[in-house]
């Protein structure tokens, strides 16, 4: 593969790329508990949790099932260091990968939130806004590598080997302080 190529791997692809998760057990939820990324007072349903079967082998993300035009909401505050959100195409098919419209937070101590497939033009921020817990970000959709209109979530950091790792998170929630798994509702208190 030539550098352009490299680069362009790199760029597009290395979003979805995670390494050595399987058995990466670290939290940081003593450190940080986050916000649920949808409207206060409505629940909502998890599709797929960590290490789900479909998209989430071997990776600490969360699929929240919100219609096209619902709004996202920053689960923690920080800076917005990427927005995309040109895209209009996505299906159930890997050729879609690169397609993703999505919005990535910074909070300053080394992990970001990452909120994937917007709609069309479905940013509410732009690139180096500052956001606070609980404010709105994004429009959901359904762009990139997705079957239907959810909010695909997911926190992570760099590794020594410059490697992206996600690792679990709690949420607040209507029943309190828990990590969330698939196939439940829940409600933003």
């Amino acid at each position: 593969m030539n550098c352009k190529g490299l680069l362009l791997f790199v760029f597009f692809l290395s979003p979805f790329i995670s390494y050595n998760q399987i058995n990466e057990m670290n939290s940081d939820s003593e450190e940080h508990v986050y916000q649920l990324p949808f409207e206060k007072g409505k629940k909502v349903m998890l599709m797929q949790g960590y290490n789900g079967t479909f998209s989430h082998k071997n990776k600490f993300a969360l699929d929240f099932r919100l219609r096209k035009g619902r709004k996202i909401y920053a689960a923690r505050g920080g800076k917005v260091i990427k927005v995309v959100q040109h895209h209009n195409e996505g299906g159930p098919h890997k050729k879609y990968l690169t397609k993703g419209n999505h919005v990535i937070v910074s909070h300053g101590d080394g992990t970001y939130s990452a909120y994937w497939h917007l709609m069309l033009n479905g940013s509410l921020v732009k690139k180096d806004d500052l956001v606070k817990t609980g404010d709105p970000i994004a429009k959901a959709g359904s762009t990139g590598y997705s079957s239907m209109s959810h909010l695909h979530f997911m926190v992570y950091r760099y590794n020594e080997k410059g490697y992206r790792e996600t690792f679990p998170t709690k949420f607040y929630t209507s029943k309190g302080i828990i990590e969330l798994k698939s196939y439940r509702r829940y409600k933003h208190p």
